[in-house]
This record gives structure tokens, sequence and C-alpha cells, in this order.
């Protein structure tokens, strides 16, 4: 397992950005990473980085490069072919791609477009023919891709079968435009007439860049997809640097690590702060500080300001007037910009206490070495309940550091109260019954906060459902498929649920059963208007029906169901409000009230 740092960002410093991959022995993306999986280092300090999958904050923009000379003809070109036309089908619809094919001479088949259709039907218009161009050909990509966006994420994909032949440029002035640019470069070779060197040299021009070889052209798609899997599984990563003391241009080391079944993989860096972002002296004083006095001014009130104040205040409640009548208008019109409207209001659900999750992880970190060789001796079904608590909760911990956490606070308490116990009344059998009571609250108490950190995301998640449905059906509505639409609900908005769809929107980009997804999707959540929501999209899916008009039923029945059980709760207030007013407001209505009466009544009674 290795880590593969393909773009360090830090043009806007201290905020520093990279993109990153994490691929296995064989050039494979490693599924399934967490972003508490990753960890950052400056320097020696620890960081806390913020880590999103880039493909879902960052479009591709991509050059797929094939050396279309003599030696590529027939079956060669055929599988080559096929092997870029996958490339290009698994690509994201806000991705873009650029085909270029080269032999004496560099052409572009396809500039840079998101139309996978073009893109295709210029893979299959690609011939051979002549001499073979590397050099040029690199050039030419990075020239294509010069148009792209300078926030995406660019890379080139190059397949030669042959050495350089034709270029007019040589291995130094391409390396230069790679390093310039800052391209990564995927340098495929196919056959044994390499030259290895000259790729390889080619891969490394920029970081994250890397070379293949592919001994026949039957290698190529697989070879192809797990390219395509290490390009739209990249992670960005963005954390604030504490390297603001330094002046501009110093150059600020860190080091990327992935901890993954018991494997640790590295990956050191740096980046140069730039100019104007460094740290400033403050010019040295060469005169003391005075202070000025200055008088006071005694202002004087008159009519003429008076009615100032008073035209002011007019003219804003006249503003005042003027917005409220805007926003009344802004629920006038068609039913769909209604609920887009409702939809950004209400569904702006804010993540679940991040401050509380940060603060935990930090504490449980130390004690994951203290719960690992606990797991191997924990029975199978206890770890498999801990694993679905665990997930019910949003993962906010990995198992180790749970143990971790349930060991040492069991033996935290019993001493503790058993400390206690025996300070109080001595004797060793009270510290051991104190630390017994102690050692069970102590196991008990991280289950109960982990059953209450649950219960709160199961929450957010029924509360985000309703206006997510609405998303999916205008988005539906609007032609989007449904992978699409899950995109857009992922990109907007920020809460559990959310969460939730973009790691089914990973699932189905890394190819798995789309039913298969849907259901862990409802397992997790354990929520049965989920279990409902995918329930209709796998029946939809399966009959061919409008999925549009599916989501938007279910909004509006669970829209129904969340009336019908608000208006439950409500009828259940004056039930539940009983019990306080007896116990506390009784009571002290009842002093004020007979109170003042006690004292002579007492008298009366006393006098006969």
């Amino acid at each position: 397992m290795r880590i593969v740092i393909s773009r360090v960002d830090a043009g806007q410093f201290p905020t520093v950005r990279l993109v990153a991959s994490v691929v296995d022995a064989s050039g494979k993306a490693v599924p399934g990473l967490r972003p508490e999986d990753l960890q950052l280092r400056e320097g020696n300090l620890p960081i806390s980085p913020t880590v999103t999958l880039a493909s879902l904050v960052y479009p591709v923009a991509l050059a797929i490069v094939v050396d279309t000379s003599g030696s590529m003809s027939g079956r060669p070109l055929v599988d080559a072919k096929a092997a870029m036309a996958t490339m290009i089908t698994a690509l994201g619809p806000n991705d873009q791609v650029a085909v270029l094919s080269f032999n004496a001479t560099v052409r572009v088949v396809q500039p840079l477009t998101s139309d996978k259709t073009r893109a295709l039907a210029a893979v299959g218009s690609i011939t051979a023919g002549g001499d073979t161009a590397i050099y040029d050909a690199v050039v030419g990509a990075a020239q294509a891709l010069d148009g792209a966006d300078p926030t995406v994420r660019r890379a080139i994909v190059l397949l030669t079968d042959g050495l350089d032949t034709a270029s007019r440029n040589t291995t130094a002035s391409a390396v230069a435009r790679l390093a310039a640019a800052g391209l990564p470069l995927y340098a495929v070779g196919l056959g044994e007439n390499l030259d290895r060197s000259v790729l390889q040299a080619l891969a490394q021009a920029s970081p994250g860049g890397a070379a293949y070889i592919a001994p026949t052209s039957a290698q190529l798609a697989g070879l192809y997809t797990a390219l395509a899997e290490q390009i739209l599984t990249e992670y960005s990563i963005e954390y604030h640097s504490a390297a603001t003391a330094l002046p501009d241009g110093a150059i600020v080391p860190f080091e990327l690590s992935v901890s993954r079944g018991g494997v640790v993989a590295r990956a050191a860096s740096s980046f140069a702060i730039p100019a104007g972002h460094g740290a400033r002296e403050a010019p040295a004083s060469t005169a003391p500080a005075t202070k000025e006095l200055t008088p006071a001014v005694v202002v004087t009130a008159d009519d003429h300001s008076s009615s100032w104040v008073v035209s002011l205040l007019g003219a804003m409640t006249a503003l005042m007037f003027v917005l409220w009548l805007y926003e009344l208008t802004l629920y006038v019109g068609s039913g769909q910009r209604r609920r887009v409207l409702a939809l950004i209001r209400d569904a702006a659900v804010e993540p679940e206490e991040p401050t509380r999750a940060t603060v935990l992880r930090r504490l449980a970190r130390p004690l994951r070495g203290l719960g690992g060789p606990l797991l191997r001796i924990l029975p199978a079904r206890f770890l498999e309940q801990m694993r679905e608590r665990l997930e019910l909760a949003g993962a906010p911990i990995s198992e180790a550091e749970f143990i971790g956490i349930r060991f040492a606070s069991t033996a935290g308490f019993a001493l503790a109260l058993g400390l206690i116990v025996f300070l109080v009344r001595g004797g060793l059998e009270s510290a051991a019954i104190g630390g017994v009571f102690g050692a069970a609250a102590g196991l008990s108490i991280p289950g109960f906060v982990l059953g209450s950190m649950a219960r709160r995301r199961k929450n957010a998640i029924r509360k985000a459902l309703v206006p997510t449905l609405d998303m999916l059906a205008l988005s539906a509505d609007a032609g989007l498929a449904f992978d699409g639409a899950i995109a857009q609900v992922v990109l907007r908005w920020k809460n559990p649920l959310s969460e939730e769809l973009r790691r089914l929107l990973l699932e189905f980009q890394m190819g798995r059963d789309r039913r298969q997804a849907l259901r862990e999707l409802a397992r997790r959540t354990d929520l049965p208007d989920v279990g409902r929501f995918v329930n209709a999209v796998i029946q939809a899916d399966t009959l061919g029906v409008g999925l549009a008009k599916v989501l938007q039923d279910q909004a509006l029945e669970l829209r129904t169901k969340r009336r019908q059980r608000a208006e439950e709760l409500a009828r259940l207030a004056p039930v539940k409000m009983m019990f306080p007013m007896v116990l506390l407001i009784f009571p002290a209505l009842f002093l004020v009230i007979l109170g003042p009466a006690v004292p002579r009544m007492t008298a009366i009674f006393n006098l006969h």
C-alpha cells in the first residue's frame, strides 16, 4: 500500500490543499477508507485536516493520449481503444476529457469536453500508421489541458508501444513542460520494445505521476480501470498550516500517512510559502508613543438634527417594508419554485457537533494501542454488535479506540470509586464493593454516550430525509439520472444523510451492485422511512417506473407521517405537562395563596 500525492496547492496560505490517492501493491485504489484513517503531520506537529472525496469537490480534466504508429495496428489498437472507452465511461458528469493521438505528428481528435458520447466517438475514429513522437505528444497534451479550469484536477494518461523516433521536442523540454504545469503523467508502456527510463522520467516530472508496463494489449483494460478508480477515489485534504511565522519562500515539509489493517503507509512532500503570505516584521518605532488629550465636544440638539433623525428612521422603515414585500413575492410563483425555496430553507442541517467529534478522536487516539490487542480475544458476536452501533453513530471512532475507551473508563471508575469509598468508610471490603460498582458504571457509560450519538444522528437523518427526497425528485424532473441527483444533494448539503449518500455514490462509482449498496444504506441508518425509500427505488428500477414520480410520492408520504407524528406529540403534551405542574407548580401556588392564612388560623385556634 502506498500514497500518491498528485497536487499541493498553497496559493491561499495558511490554508493548504492536497490531492492524494491510496493504492495497493498492484496499483488499484484501496476502497473503504475513512477520513480518520488519513493522518497529517507538518514538521513534528500533528494536524487535523478536513478530508473529502476529491471527485465531489474538484472535477477531473483528463487528456487521454494514444500511440497510433504503425506498430500499434491490429489487435493492440483495438484493445487500447476498448480500454480508453472504459476509462471515459467511468468519469463523472462534471469531468472533462480530451482525446489525442500521435504518430509522427500529434492530432487533437477531441478537445476538452464533458460530452462522453463525443469522446467515445473520437476514440472509435482513431487509426494507426507512421512513426512515433512521444515528446511532442506530451507537450501537445499539456497544451490541450491549458484551457481547463485551474481549480480542477488535471492529468495525462499516455500509451505507447515503442521508442521516440520523430519528435521535434526533447526529453528535457517535455519534462520541463510537465513540471511547469504541475500535471501528473500516467505513462503506460505496451510490449517490450520500450525505453523505460524515458517513461519513468516523464512520469516523475511532477508529483503523482507513475509508469506502468503492460506486456500484452489484453492487460490494458484492467490497467486503465485501475487508473480510473485511482483518479476517481482521490481525496481532497485541506488544513490550516502552523508555519505562519516563516517568511515568504520558506519550504514547509509535511507527511501524510494512512493506517489500514495494521499496515501503515507514508508519503512526504513540501510546499513553498507564496510571496505576500509569509510573516512580516513590524517596523521599529523610533519615537516614543505619546497620548494626545482631545477636548470634550459638546453636542447640542436642535430641531434640524431631530428632523434629520426622524427622516432617517422613516427611510429605514420604508426600506424594511420594501424588503418584506420582496420576500413575500418570492413565495408567489410556480409550485417547483416554492419547493426549491423550501428546500433551501429547511434542509440546511448542520453537521452533528464537529467540535465534539474532533475532541473525541483526540482523546481516543492514544487508547488505540490499548484496544487493539483486546479485539483479538473478544467474541465475534460482540465485535459485530459493536461495529453496528458504531456505524449507527456515524463511526466517530474506530473499533480499537472504542474498546480502549471502555477499558480505560472501567478501570478509571473502578479505581476512583473504590478509593472514595475507602477514604470515606475504610475497609478493603467496602472499597472492593465500590470498585465493582465503579467498574459497572465505567463499562456502561461509553455505551450510553454512543447510543445517544446514534439517536441524535437518526433524528438528523429523519429531519433531512423529506427535503432530500424533494431535491432528488426535482433533479430527476430536470433530466438527471439517479447518480447525478445524489451528487447534487451531496454537493449542496452537509448533514448525516448527505454523508451516507456520499458513501452510496462512491460505492456506485466503484462498481458495487446498486441493490446491495441501497440495502446497505438502509441497514446503516436503521430507519423505517429510509428502508421504504430504498425499497421504492429498487422497485422502480426493476419495473422501469419513472423515478421522479416515485420520489415525489415518497416525499409526500413522509411529510404526511411527519405531520401526524407532530400532531400525536402535541396531543400528548398536556398529559406530560400534568406531572411537573402537580409536583412543582401547584405546591408553589398553594404556598403563595394559603401561606398568609396559616398564621391567622393558628392564632384563632390558640385563643380557644
